[in-house]
């Protein structure tokens, strides 16, 4: 097991020189906080070493400090020396840590594009009039940009000149390559957007309309899921002597148990975990925030994760990296994912969708097939409106198949 890195005055004395010499030692205490081991941790901090020393040779002050110096730094360091594969992340950790004390100023920004002003603006109206989370704001505006950047292609736009030829050329080219799913999130986000551009007066109409239909509807198609023994199959795969097994163990648990969304795990708090009252506090979707029972196994396994898995780090997030450095889980790309697509891998199990949804679903359909209604399903899964809860009506094929009518003139 390799030793964690620990920093002391005598041996980071020899590195302290030059323009960065002085900020060693909380770059060191820095990396120590955040858990490296000891040749990581001293491999980046003879690294900040050399480009003090590189500085010196410049006549670089640390104000001067910024991404285009430490970019031609590296260029000239990989030219004499080994390219390490993470010289530009130990490099973005000090810019981040120097400018976070003051001491480097900000990057300067480069000058907004008109397609950046408007998705500014309409990122501002998903989070503030939708309630819209993060990662949802992210793949409205790309497809935006996407739509903006066809039909101006970088040049000035002007909204007002747009037409209903614009918004089906899109829609045709953009769905040529991409699959059904994708192609309906695309025309509903458009939709949005458009109808987003027509309220704020800066469309003359409103072009909404003009998106075709695509095939296969919220309800054309069954949810997929696990059956019940394929969950408790996917819950025993984590070997829960690791560290990191007890951690992928309690997520995959909340998943299964409480039907929680990849993003509501990682956005999981300390906080949030009333241990007196055995209550969890969930962030969800437009900023919504529940209050759900901590299970008793659900409970136990996030408790042996903080007891025995989490490593000793500053954040407040529940769940963390295993590697340093540690972090809390963000989004996108979401780690939850990953943890159930790796755990669907050990258990053998290979249904079409990997994602962390597809517990939300297992739980869903294994709770209506134990006799639970569709709105004491759609209590659990924290749904806003009961007509989301309805694709679950159509799970249980037995139950459908005694409604059937035969049909007439068919076999008796």
């Amino acid at each position: 097991m390799s030793k964690r890195f620990r920093s002391y005055p005598k041996t980071l004395q020899p590195l302290q020189s030059g323009p960065l010499g002085k900020h060693l030692d909380k770059f060191a205490a820095l990396l120590v906080q955040q858990g490296y081991c000891s040749v990581t941790g001293w491999n980046m901090l003879r690294l900040v070493a050399d480009l003090s020393g590189w500085m010196v040779q410049r006549k670089l002050r640390v104000e001067d400090l910024n991404e285009q110096q430490t970019t031609k730094f590296l260029g000239w360091r990989w030219q004499r020396v080994v390219h390490r594969s993470g010289d530009q992340s130990t490099l973005t950790l000090l810019l981040r840590h120097l400018r976070q004390a003051d001491i480097v100023p900000p990057p300067v920004s480069p000058p907004l594009t008109s397609i950046d002003l408007v998705e500014r603006d309409y990122g501002r109206f998903l989070r503030q009039e939708r309630g819209f989370m993060s990662a949802s704001v992210g793949q409205y505006l790309c497809v935006a940009r996407r739509f903006l950047w066809h039909r101006f292609r970088g040049g000035k736009i002007r909204l007002k000149e747009l037409c209903t030829k614009d918004v089906t050329g899109f829609v045709l080219k953009d769905s040529s390559i991409r699959g059904r799913r994708s192609t309906q999130l695309m025309t509903s986000v458009l939709r949005s957007f458009l109808n987003y551009l027509f309220q704020e007066g800066r469309t003359a109409t409103n072009l909404a309309a003009a998106i075709p239909a695509t095939a296969g509807g919220r309800l054309s198609e069954l949810p997929r899921y696990l059956e019940k023994a394929q969950v408790e199959k996917l819950l025993r795969c984590c070997d829960r002597r690791s560290k990191v097994g007890r951690r992928d163990h309690a997520i995959l648990v909340l998943l299964a148990r409480l039907g929680l969304r990849a993003g509501e795990v990682a956005c999981l708090e300390l906080d949030d975990i009333d241990w007196a009252a055995g209550e969890l506090l969930v962030r969800g979707k437009g900023n919504r925030m529940d209050r759900m029972p901590l299970l008793q196994d659900v409970g136990k396994a996030v408790a042996d994760y903080l007891e025995r898995g989490r490593p000793p780090c500053s954040t407040r997030r529940v769940f963390v990296h295993c590697k340093a450095p540690y972090a809390g889980f963000g989004s996108p790309p979401n780690p939850v994912c990953g943890v159930v697509r790796r755990a669907l891998a050990r258990a053998g199990l290979n249904p079409r969708n990997r994602g962390a949804h597809l517990l939300r679903h297992s739980l869903a359909t294994n709770l209506l097939r134990g006799g639970a209604s569709l709105t004491q399903i759609g209590q659990v899964l924290r749904h806003k409106q009961t007509q989301t809860t309805e694709i679950y009506a159509k799970v249980d094929l037995n139950a459908l198949r005694a409604l059937t009518q035969p049909w007439p003139g068919g076999a008796q």
